[in-house]
């Protein structure tokens, strides 16, 4: 009897976008009889530690943005090269260690860059990347700020380089099917979300509205001074502001390892332009406003991209309070746009079946 597919998958710690939507692609392969292990850093492995479904899980350092007051700082990132690679130096032991054990038929990774240890050893190597979807946006869209130029170039074009030039397969989850893929080793698929995040478009008046900002340290501060909303406010990810008296219909949630229940709720959700919070918000047909951190090139992209579809309105991260109050009072015709929207597709389900297929490629060889 022929032995299950082995899989394991390389996650970036540095938020949790990268973790949740490998958490559903780790659900659909699961479902296909699939053995899995995980190296991870940093909030990821906080997010898969203690999951039923994630068989080994194994913690690597985190590559990262360098910062300067706070905000993203691509010229001292570029400094950092040296610090990286000594972090992937250490990052490929252990990576090496991994493999001599778990021994996979297949490597899936997620904003990782260590490739040489599995193709030493002939692993077929799988992406899940979308950089040739910022690629095409970015030049797209004639309104990008000059503010993003720089974390463009230095960065989302080194990774889509890397992508097609690096790995045997890239997996590109879009939101936006008019956008073409590049061939070559490039296969376009639907939004990655999680079980129970399946298409629901509200009505009626907005009771509930969901703050919920990137997991990163660059992620955007969440000061509301207006406290008489006619909703209710679910802040996920951030903790109350201490000394500070808060009307009930505001609660802060820290943060939370399911929030399915939280989101699925809401009716208007705010989330930073990472592009698993967008892919959740969008797969469950909710309004939403984008607010990309600074500097930041395939946040602009995606909140820029939830604007042209007409389902979603794009916010600096200083107006979270007056862009919340306009989506509300937009709320009917940001639900019609969902509606002249093609069918979603799985793109956990399609990724899933890349996956299985190059590594019983690998098992049959």
């Amino acid at each position: 009897m022929s032995r299950p597919p082995r899989v394991l998958l390389l996650v970036n710690g540095l938020g949790l976008g990268n973790s949740t939507r490998c958490h559903a692609i780790i659900q659909r392969l699961n479902e296909l009889g699939a053995e899995i292990a995980v190296i991870t850093s940093g909030n990821g492995i906080w997010y898969f530690s203690g999951r039923p479904d994630v068989g080994r899980l194994n913690e690597i350092e985190a590559f990262y943005y360098a910062s300067k007051n706070g905000r993203i700082s691509i010229p001292r990132t570029l400094m950092s090269i040296g610090d990286f690679r000594r972090i992937g130096k250490r990052n490929a032991a252990v990576v090496a260690r991994v493999l001599d054990e778990f021994r996979p038929d297949v490597a899936l990774l997620d904003s990782v860059y260590t490739t040489g240890p599995f193709k030493s050893r002939g692993i077929p190597i799988v992406a899940l990347n979308n950089a040739d979807v910022v690629h095409a946006a970015y030049r797209r869209f004639k309104d990008r700020p000059r503010s993003i130029r720089m974390q463009f170039y230095a960065i989302e074009e080194m990774d889509y380089l890397f992508h097609r030039l690096r790995v045997d397969l890239v997996l590109s989850p879009t939101l936006d099917e008019t956008i073409p893929a590049p061939g070559h080793n490039v296969r376009r698929i639907g939004p990655i979300v999680r079980r129970g995040y399946a298409s629901d478009i509200a009505s009626g008046d907005v009771r509930r509205v969901l703050v919920m900002l990137s997991g990163s340290r660059f992620g955007s501060p969440v000061a509301l001074k207006e406290q008489s909303f006619p909703f209710h406010v679910d802040i996920v990810g951030r903790e109350a502001p201490k000394d500070v008296e808060l009307p009930p219909n505001i609660v802060f949630h820290g943060r939370v390892k399911d929030n399915t229940e939280i989101v699925r709720a809401a009716d208007l959700m705010l989330v930073n332009g990472g592009f698993s919070a967008v892919s959740e918000a969008f797969a469950l047909r909710k309004p939403m406003v984008v607010l990309p951190i600074p500097n930041h090139a395939e946040q602009w992209v995606n909140g820029r991209t939830i604007e042209h579809l007409g389902v979603g309105l794009m916010a600096s991260e200083d107006a979270i309070e007056q862009a919340m109050l306009k989506a509300v009072r937009s709320i009917d015709s940001l639900r019609r746009a969902y509606e002249r929207l093609p069918p979603l597709k799985d793109g956990a389900a399609e990724a899933a079946s890349h996956i299985i297929a190059a590594a019983e490629s690998r098992k049959s060889a």
